[in-house]
């Protein structure tokens, strides 16, 4: 009896020892990276480029500014970049830019871009950045050709990351535009409109089908442009996003005036200027020139 208590004593012993031996490796592993604090801060970068695109500045700069501390504190260098960069996109999209103060971020997001752990990638976002920065100051001759090699030599870099890539292209769009290159700036547009909307990015799209309606407007081909500017209404109303639901109706009605409009048409347009109009003043929020703007416009009608 003693012997199979025994037995059965050595049995249960070893159970138990497999039982547990079984369960430590059955286990997942133990991460070794901790991604609390980054993603914190890549939601805050996040939250920035909506508000930039929104026209909310002073909240894309309170968010840049919470993004810029996290990232710090891990001693993140790609976080570091990307956030020097939405300081770009911030500065270029005042009216006028602040393009002093995008060279300014430029110049520190490509010493943390050295330090990254794929820095090709983020030297190539840097050299997207110059080319916007170029685009945009006025008060510089710009080397058209030049900036259409840059984007040729980083775009590599890039391939893979669908938004980027959008990016890029909506880059050579704005090259090809600002030399009156429109079917070019068009494609590219195009390009830019269908990898943002497989991707969903809702914001980006509204955005690029606004800039097809005017690259189609600005080549002469209105009904191409009315078009494209009922697909930014769209994606804006669906990204609730006011401050480019009120240009685009502005536009619209600009677009409308164009050639020897109807009286169909300058009907259309006066609801236009109107509608955008009501869209600014019910934002407020540093919106009333824009209202202004709009039914200044709707007057002269």
């Amino acid at each position: 009896m003693k012997a199979s208590l025994k037995s059965s004593s050595i049995l249960t012993s070893f159970l138990i020892c497999t039982l547990l031996f079984l369960s430590c490796r059955s286990a997942p592993q133990r991460e070794m990276k901790i991604t609390l604090i980054h993603s914190t801060a890549s939601e805050m970068l996040e939250s920035a480029n909506s508000c930039i695109l929104s026209g909310e500045y002073e909240n894309a700069n309170f968010f840049l500014a919470q993004a810029y501390t996290q990232a710090m504190t891990i001693d993140n260098y790609e976080l570091l970049t990307s956030v020097c960069l939405g300081y770009v996109s911030l500065n270029l999209s005042y009216n006028p830019p602040y393009t002093q103060l995008a060279n300014d971020y430029l110049t520190k997001a490509r010493v943390f871009a050295k330090y990254a752990e794929n820095a090709e990638k983020e030297e190539a976002l840097c050299a997207l950045a110059e080319v916007r920065i170029k685009i945009t100051d006025t008060n510089q001759p710009v080397d058209y050709r030049a900036l259409i090699n840059l984007l040729d030599e980083n775009e590599k870099h890039i391939r893979g990351d669908k938004y980027f890539e959008a990016q890029f292209a909506s880059a050579y769009g704005d090259i090809y535009r600002t030399q009156k290159n429109y079917d070019a700036a068009e494609k590219e547009y195009e390009t830019a409109a269908k990898l943002y909307t497989d991707n969903r990015y809702l914001s980006e799209i509204g955005i690029t089908w606004y800039k097809i309606a005017q690259v189609s407007s600005l080549n002469n081909k209105k009904t191409d442009a009315l078009k494209a500017m009922e697909k930014a209404i769209f994606y804006d109303r669906s990204a609730e996003n006011t401050l480019a639901l009120g240009t685009d109706y502005y536009i619209k009605g600009i677009i409308l005036l164009k050639g020897n409009p109807t009286a169909a048409e300058k009907d259309q347009a006066k609801y236009a200027f109107e509608h955008s109009a009501e869209i600014f003043t019910a934002a407020g929020k540093g919106m009333e020139d824009l209202a202004k703007r709009s039914l200044d416009a709707a007057a002269e009608l």
